[in-house]
């Protein structure tokens, strides 16, 4: 039935007046939940909406270096509390509405008024005191504090950040809004398909591709017999480990291996019985298993991790190893030491969702679940969501301890740090806002952000990664390279593979 819709498209295109060129087929297993700035915090829902508008700024692809987007310039004030950017003239929204000062400042202040629960919001909300607007291309965002990240989160890779139009006064957009980007959706049908639709109001370089279709396969088998099969022309997130060796063989496909800033944790909610206790998390963290998940369920294309800031982010050295190794004794003892026994075990549920990291989270599940029992003193019932309703649970408190993925925001240590704990404890289930370190935390979070100095920066981010180890609101388990992969057709090009694991759309093009 897929491939029947799919042809059927495709005749409609045809029928449309369309040359093959003028359209690529993508497929994915990933969902979008609810296309609105203020509430969606996944990557599929904000890589439709990044590409239907834009931020002050962007990032160059292929780069991540800062560029001008819809501002052309910018100053920043002295003691590093206000930033003015100047509008580019002549942009327009697509309903040709003007895009100025004005326009900007109420897009702003539309999304951190409605800050919605599953939401991203908090990545700006707050830092921004105040935005004003200067004269009809001038605008000043003043903040609350010296922010060393705000020009990254003020990016088209943060949706919060994103200008637009056209939206319910007082409602989340679902939709309805009218953007910048380069392109437009013109169908969303929810699990099957969003189609997207180059517009002529676009400021930037035109898209090489006038329409992209994102077909949803229900799994990875489907996802690489239609990328096989020719059906589609590209195929990204997420095909098991085993298809993609398998595909590496296949001489009419491309198989690239992307660079990955992802990573794959286990969540506590620190207030939910049994996992409030610190010691029942300390024991988990030592029961784990990180080489037998890399090994038995990707094939080793995965590494296991023991920090939550992957290598190579700014500032240098940030980065440092502080989760144990895995000590089957050590886990044991901390049991006891929080009332646990072999005649008393710990009784604990393990939350996944089964489609929106492909279909490998089952096979997670289980083999942290066998890890974990090997104590003897923890009995695990595994749970699954779909998607939707997951992150909804999840920001309600309704998980105890719950497997996630992180793709980043903005590519600095902070935002592998910060969500959980300072910026969106509840959003992501942490609810670390209830825990009695988080003052602390945010404390240091603050004087790291201030600092202009990336060595002392650097320290801070250390010093949150060691307490961490301590309180355990996360368990980094893998990097996650394996969602970086992408497989297209021979004469599919454009495919500009960077740390923000995002495919830049505009950008591709088939011969």
């Amino acid at each position: 039935m897929k491939k029947l819709a799919i042809l059927g498209f495709a005749l409609a295109v045809a029928v449309a007046g369309l040359a093959a060129s003028d359209i690529l087929i993508l497929g994915t297993t990933d969902r979008i939940t609810e296309l609105s700035f203020s509430n969606s915090y996944d990557h599929f829902t904000w890589h439709v909406l990044r590409h239907t508008s834009k931020a002050l700024l962007g990032l160059e692809p292929g780069t991540n270096a800062l560029v001008p987007a819809v501002a052309e310039s910018w100053e920043i004030s002295e003691d590093g509390l206000v930033y003015t950017f100047h509008i580019r003239p002549g942009i327009v929204f697509w309903d040709g509405t003007p895009c100025d000062a004005a326009a900007v400042k109420a897009a702003l202040e539309r999304t951190l008024r409605l800050d919605g629960p599953e939401g991203g919001v908090g990545l700006i909300k707050p830092v921004i005191k105040s935005i004003d607007v200067v004269d009809d291309l001038t605008v000043k965002i003043t903040l609350n504090y010296p922010d060393a990240t705000f020009l990254i989160r003020m990016t088209d890779n943060v949706i919060p950040s994103l200008i637009y139009t056209g939206a319910p006064e007082d409602d989340f957009a679902k939709g309805n809004y009218v953007g910048l980007g380069p392109y437009r959706v013109v169908e969303y049908i929810p699990d099957e398909r969003v189609v997207f639709e180059a517009v002529d109001t676009y400021f930037g370089e035109p898209p090489k591709t006038r329409r992209i279709v994102w077909v949803m396969y229900s799994d990875a088998a489907a996802l690489r017999a239609a990328i096989e099969a020719g059906d589609i022309d590209i195929a990204f997130r997420t095909l098991n480990p085993i298809d993609i060796m398998d595909l590496m063989d296949n001489p009419d496909l491309q198989v690239l291996p992307g660079p990955s800033a992802s990573i794959r944790y286990l969540l506590f909610n620190v207030t939910q019985p049994p996992v409030d206790n610190v010691f029942v998390r300390q024991a988990i963290t030592y029961a784990v298993d990180r080489d037998a998940i890399c090994e038995q369920v990707f094939s080793g294309l995965n590494t296991p991790i023991y920090t939550m800031v992957p290598t190579g982010l700014p500032p240098a050295d940030a980065s440092i190893d502080v989760f144990p190794k895995r000590d089957l004794e050590k886990a044991r003892e901390l049991l006891a030491l929080a009332g646990y026994s072999e005649e008393n075990p710990l009784k604990v549920n393990l939350w996944y969702s089964p489609k929106h990291y492909g279909t490998t989270e089952a096979d997670v599940a289980a083999v942290l679940k066998q890890a974990i029992e090997e104590t003897g003193m923890v009995q695990i019932t595994i749970q699954s969501l779909e998607w939707g309703a997951y992150i909804e649970r999840m920001s309600q408190g309704g998980f105890d301890m719950f497997l996630l993925g992180w793709y980043p925001d903005y590519l600095e240590a902070s935002n592998f740090l910060l969500p959980w704990t300072t910026e969106s404890p509840e959003g992501l289930g942490t609810f670390f806002n209830h825990h009695p370190n988080f003052d602390a935390y945010k404390n240091i979070a603050e004087v790291a952000l201030s600092m202009v100095d990336e060595e002392m920066r650097a320290k801070l981010y250390q010093a949150i990664q060691i307490l961490s180890a301590y309180d355990v609101p996360w368990i980094p388990l893998w990097a996650n390279l394996q969602q970086a992969y992408v497989v297209a057709q021979k004469g599919v090009g454009g495919l500009v593979l960077d740390l923000s694991m995002e495919l830049h759309l505009d950008l591709l093009y088939k011969e």
